[in-house]
């Protein structure tokens, strides 16, 4: 009994030593950075805003930073030349992605072009969205399209004035962009401006940034992933299932189309193209990898459009001489009543500044998606 007793009073001073000479040993080989408190590190020192954060301690620590978040060390890369080291010379060995708690949802990691690591099926989706949807010839091809909602938008903002409504810039960038995508990958509408859906489904989307941007402590800590205290996998399951349901009624609703319709005409669309892909001989993409395809899009696409310019509409407004000069400058290139053509945007020198300086003050992702070696 006694010598169990013993054991139990070595065994923390033992853990203890482990501890303290690992980390004066790893210390040793990682860049500086700030010193971290026991078990939560430097977790405290991010704040409410951490991309702000880090960079004031860059300032301090140098262009290469280690932080210690939890049990997990990250290591901080704040220069141009430092990223293009990491980014360009030494892509393969950091092409892989840290995994949040929330990704692991429905599995969605396993099948995410976001999360999965550069292997063959990466590069079938890479293709499938290469050819499918980012190519210059399907760019063209829709561009009457983007055109159309931009001028829904408008119509929609010119009315509202005339009736002395207010106008919601969030709310009807989020509709526009929305239509936008979901016309591209479906070629329907699945809002309207006055609708109560459109604000359900920007609730949905951005229920969905919000959880993937809330710190978690289960991405600290990974002992707690199944235990998930905040609860942030729990509310991201809900939303996944609503937006699952939505593409899956779309999906089926097609397939019925294509295998009953004798006569049935493709609309040649995004949705269109993927389903063929999944028909040929030997095909790698499958209907689930098609839905979280399109789920990565969706997220990807809509929230980060309509949140970039209601910042920049904030600054703006903030900003008169700033707004009169970027207003002059669409009347110098467009003229008095001109419609925008996407071939007039290389034009607004200024606008596209706007842009820059929205991003730099507001980046809708700061992080983007954390790099894994």
């Amino acid at each position: 009994m006694d010598y169990y007793m013993v054991l139990l009073l070595i065994l923390p001073f033992v853990w203890a030593f482990i501890r303290v000479v690992s980390s004066n040993l790893s210390s040793q080989t990682l860049p500086p950075g700030p010193h971290p408190f026991p078990i939560i590190g430097n977790i405290l020192e991010l704040g409410k805003l951490p991309h702000q954060a880090i960079a004031k301690l860059s300032k301090t620590y140098g262009p290469l930073m280690t932080l210690k978040l939890g049990s997990i060390t990250t290591i901080v890369i704040s220069s141009p030349n430092m990223a293009k080291e990491v980014l360009q010379k030494n892509d393969r060995a950091f092409s892989s992605r840290t995994v949040p708690n929330m990704a692991h949802v429905f599995d969605h990691h396993k099948v995410s072009i976001a999360w999965i690591p550069a292997n063959s099926q990466w590069r079938n989706l890479r293709k499938a969205c290469a050819t499918q949807i980012f190519a210059p010839q399907r760019l063209d091809a829709t561009e009457a399209l983007r055109l159309a909602k931009v001028q829904e938008l408008l119509d929609h903002v010119n009315q509202s004035c005339k009736s002395g409504a207010p106008i919601d810039i969030g709310r009807v960038v989020f509709t526009t962009s929305l239509n936008a995508i979901s016309n591209t990958l479906f070629s329907i509408d699945l809002v309207q401006y006055d609708s109560n859906l459109s604000q359900e489904f920007r609730d949905l989307v951005c229920g969905v940034a919000k959880e993937a941007g809330r710190p978690n402590s289960a991405d600290y800590f990974p002992a707690l992933r199944l235990i998930d205290p905040q609860g942030v996998r729990k509310r991201t399951r809900i939303y996944f299932s609503k937006v699952f349901g939505i593409f899956d009624g779309i999906i089926n609703q097609r397939l019925q189309l294509r295998a009953s319709s004798k006569g049935f005409k493709e609309s040649n669309d995004v949705l269109d193209s993927l389903l063929n892909l999944t028909e040929e001989d030997n095909s790698e993409i499958s209907l689930l990898d098609i839905k979280h395809l399109l789920l990565d899009l969706f997220l990807a696409g809509i929230d980060t459009t309509s949140s970039t310019v209601e910042w920049a509409m904030v600054v703006l407004l903030q900003n008169p001489k700033k707004m009169a000069k970027a207003r002059d400058e669409l009347e110098e290139v467009l003229g008095k009543g001109g419609h925008v053509q996407e071939s007039d945007i290389s034009k607004f020198h200024y606008l596209q500044a706007i842009v820059k300086e929205t991003f730099r003050l507001h980046p809708p992702g700061p992080f983007l998606i954390p790099h894994k070696a």
